[in-house]
């Protein structure tokens, strides 16, 4: 990143978009989960059981019915087989994670950074009597309580792009997963390689609101994904389908009061609620991109 001289008013800002903004690794974990153990109750009043983008088709979905059916949309990549074992990196508050285990003779462990995430996730999870999932506190990006090729699936839906070291955490999904195991990594990418000027302040305003260390290309992540080991099936573009979530959002924020919502989520809610319509900009403007890659490690040789 070229930071502009203050002698020199020509000089523009200049940000790649797959390097951090922010601060070292520690910093930035240590601002997330202060950030969803803050304002995860918050962001369930406002945006339902799954925090995450919806898809939509005929424009006339409930938000909650768009949020489920991405989740069916991504499903239909992927073959789950009875037994199966799934992780859910960067589980929220169980959505995902509540969906497997419902519908499919499978067993699944979410985890999130978040103890607040965890504890709303657990009481759903027993609210609702479902046995065969559970939670947990974890880094995505060590994975540490985890031995190699554990686990059949590894799904990761709007979560990477929190996560500090994208290609750390490729690396850890692709240890656990079995040989033969699949990959979903659904994930908000930058439009461009770079940006500068007003793009490059609009962008990394969006990063810090949102929390997010950084956003890299749909091709950057295929990059990865490919330098791993990784074989590539399928590279989407859903951006069409997700950006009305930025709409139907901003619609549902302006029936909350500033005060209520601080009191749901404070500042940090604040400040990530005035960035909903930056979002759908983002998304109308092609800056923003939503990527979706289905990958599967291969067999042992």
């Amino acid at each position: 990143m070229v930071n502009p001289s203050k002698g020199d008013k020509k000089v523009m800002e200049k940000i790649k978009t797959n390097l951090p903004v922010g601060p070292d690794r520690l910093k930035t974990t240590r601002r997330i989960v202060d950030f969803w153990n803050k304002t995860s109750k918050g962001w369930q009043t406002v945006w339902g059981p799954h925090i995450h983008h919806g898809y939509f088709e005929n424009h006339c979905e409930t938000p909650v019915q768009a949020q489920e059916k991405l989740i069916e949309k991504l499903v239909a990549l992927l073959e789950i087989s009875p037994q199966d074992i799934i992780l859910d990196a960067g589980c929220g508050l169980g959505g995902s994670s509540l969906y497997f285990a419902k519908r499919y003779d499978v067993r699944v462990t979410g985890i999130t950074l978040s103890q607040k995430q965890v504890d709303i996730a657990t009481g759903l999870a027993k609210k609702e009597q479902i046995n065969n999932v559970n939670f947990k506190v974890e880094d995505a990006l060590s994975l540490a309580s985890f031995p190699d090729n554990m686990f059949d699936i590894v799904w990761s839906l709007e979560s990477c792009e929190q996560f500090y070291d994208k290609q750390l955490f490729i690396r850890q999904a692709f240890r656990v997963l079995k040989p033969g195991g699949k990959l979903i990594l659904a994930t908000w990418c930058s439009g461009a390689e770079e940006y500068e000027g007003l793009q490059a302040k609009k962008y990394k305003k969006l990063c810090i609101a949102l929390q997010l260390p950084y956003m890299p290309t749909v091709n950057h992540y295929t990059k990865l994904l490919q330098e791993q080991g990784f074989t590539i099936k399928q590279t989407l573009d859903w951006s069409e389908n997700v950006k009305e979530t930025w709409k139907v959002g901003l619609v549902n924020l302006r029936t909350y009061s500033f005060l209520k919502i601080f009191k749901m989520a404070g500042w940090r809610g604040v400040i990530f609620g005035k960035q909903v319509l930056n979002m759908h900009e983002a998304f109308i403007q092609r800056r923003i991109k939503y990527g979706v890659f289905s990958a599967s490690k291969p067999l042992a040789q």
